[in-house]
This record gives C-alpha cells, structure tokens and sequence, in this order.
C-alpha cells in the first residue's frame, strides 16, 4: 500500500507521474521475465521437481526481500524532497475507522470507482491469461517448456513498448492511451481462439501484441491512481492516500486470484483430467477446448467489459494540472 501511494507524493506533474511509473513497469515485467523464463529453469534443474520448485520459492523469496529493502530505505528520502506541504499529524483510528474511510472514499470519487472497476476487470482479464499460460504450453503446444516462450512473448514486448504509451499519453492523454491499449489486448486476445482449431508458433505473435498492450495496461492505470488522490486532496483533504491505495491493492489482489478461480472452473467444466508430477494423461477434446477459451475469449470479454468502466473516468489533463499550479 505505501509502494502504490507514493507517486502520487513523489510529483505533482500529470506527465511527470506517466514517465515515473513507466519505469516502474519496465522493472516490473524484466521481473516477471526473470521469474517466468527462470522459475522453470530452476524447477528443472534438479532430478526432482518437488525439490526443483522449493528452490524456485527460495530463489523468489529472497530477490523480492531485496526489492523490498531497497525501496524501503530510499523511498522515504526522496518523497521528503518533493515535499510540497508540512507533514499533518496522524490520528490514531480504530479499524471500523479505517474501513469506514474507505467506503466514503468509494462513495465520494466517482472517478476512483471508475478507475477501480476497470483496473479489477483487467486484473482479471490478464489474470486469467497468465493462469492459462502452463496449459496452453503443455496441451496446445504440447511442450512444457514452452510456457518460457509464452511469458517472454507476452512480458518482453512490454519493455519495449512502455516508453512508447507514455509519449502517447502525452499526446492524447492517460485516459485515451489506456482505452487504446484496453483495446488492443482485447483484439489480440480473441484472436488466440484460433488456436482451437490450428495451434501452432503463432500464438507467440499473437501474445507479443497483447504483451505490446499489457505494458500500457500496468503502466497507465498506475500513473492515473496518483491523479485521482492528489484531486481527491484538493477537494476532501489529504490524507486518504492509504485509503486509496488499500482499495485499489484490495481490488488488485482479488481480480488476480479469481482469475485464477475462473481458468480452473472452465477446466473443470469441459473435462480436464488432473495430474501430478511423474504420471502422464490424454486430455479430451473439450478439455483442450476449454483452456484455448481461458486463454483467449475469457481475457477478451473481460477486457472488453472494462472498456465500459473506463468511459466513466472523469479526470483530465487540465484537472490535475489546475490543482498541480494551485499547489505551486
């Protein structure tokens, strides 16, 4: 919750807070490169996969403990010296106080719901793709290890492409850029059902374009938030940005885990057969069916679904900009 809060303390620019978590996403998804090609590395890289995954959890464990301290330790530092208003005391609260405060939050900005129920739906949505990502390796592509080709196609594009949503943020606006990203994830997604009936290498171009998309869906998003708080501020009075973020990891959290729950239950109805390490199984048809459909039309229509959200975000460039000259 701290972590998320901090941009919006960090700058006051409406394209200074694109550019500060473009960078955040850029460090995010060469972690999620590491870990997704190199969590399989270390599973298989000893005679047992039960010890193999052990040793990916430890190797997990201590690099973000890492991160963890480092942020910890210079963070504070540097919201200090952008500070542009004394620090106000903190009350103690009880914790009906605190969730109180977030359903007023909730109630009084409308373009923090807007902006919630469109970053939940998408958690979701790429919640859902990433949970298929082990199936459609090991029964479309019928390799394993290709699951290490899927994360790289749809994570390594990413790093490329963030620069260029923020100079398209700039251009056109977060809102606008984050509509357009939405909808080339959407596009990107369906055409992945296709592989129902001709799997093949392709998929890979297929999720590379949606992984072109999914750096502007982290990146986006995440500099709006600290748009909404510092608007928030001006009208309601400061100090709710543990509120805000507490909401929105909150809504992160569960949209990632039920999209987890949503590509087992499609499994489930279309047959998949369950298996554990050292046993080998023939998936049915519908089985096979089913994990193309959790890995293309689910994430499509989710994604879709958010684009009706998203219309409801309010905040523009001049809005944040006004409170930004105010502050000054």
């Amino acid at each position: 919750m701290p972590y998320v809060a901090l941009p919006a303390e960090l700058t006051g620019s409406y394209d200074e807070r694109t550019r500060l978590l473009g960078w955040r996403v850029v460090v995010l998804t060469a972690a999620i490169l590491l870990f997704g090609a190199g969590g399989p590395a270390l599973r298989n890289a000893g005679d047992d996969p039960v010890r193999g995954y052990l040793l990916m959890g430890i190797a997990s464990g201590v690099v973000i403990g890492v991160g963890m301290l480092v942020a910890a330790r210079t963070a504070d530092d540097a919201a200090q010296r952008t500070a542009v208003s004394p620090a106000t005391a903190v009350t103690a609260s009880t914790w009906r106080d605190q969730y109180m405060s977030g359903f007023r939050t909730l109630g009084r900005s409308q373009s923090f719901r807007a902006l919630l129920g469109t970053f939940v739906l998408q958690a979701l949505a790429t919640g859902t793709m990433l949970a298929g990502a082990q199936y459609v390796a090991t029964w479309v592509l019928r390799s394993e290890d290709a699951v290490t080709f899927v994360f790289v196609a749809l994570v390594g594009p990413a790093l490329l492409a963030t620069p260029g949503w923020t100079v398209i943020a700039r251009r056109v606006g977060k809102e606008r850029a984050f509509a357009m990203a939405s909808l080339l994830f959407t596009a990107a997604a369906a055409s992945l059902v296709f592989a129902v009936w001709s799997p093949g290498a392709w998929i890979y171009a297929s999720v590379a374009v949606a992984g072109i998309a999914y750096a502007g869906l982290q990146s986006l998003p995440m500099a709006m938030l600290p748009d909404v708080i510092s608007h928030d501020e001006r009208t309601s009075g400061p100090g709710q940005a543990g509120t805000f973020t507490g909401i929105w990891t909150a809504g992160e959290t569960v949209g990632f885990a039920l999209g987890a729950t949503a590509v087992s239950l499609t499994l489930a109805a279309t047959g998949y057969i369950s298996t554990v390490a050292g046993t080998t199984v023939e998936q049915p048809e519908a089985a096979i069916t089913g994990i193309v459909l959790s890995f293309s039309i689910l994430p499509a229509v989710l994604m879709g679904a958010s684009l009706l959200t998203l219309r409801r975000y309010r905040l523009r460039r001049a809005d944040i900009d006004a409170v930004a000259d105010s502050d000054a």
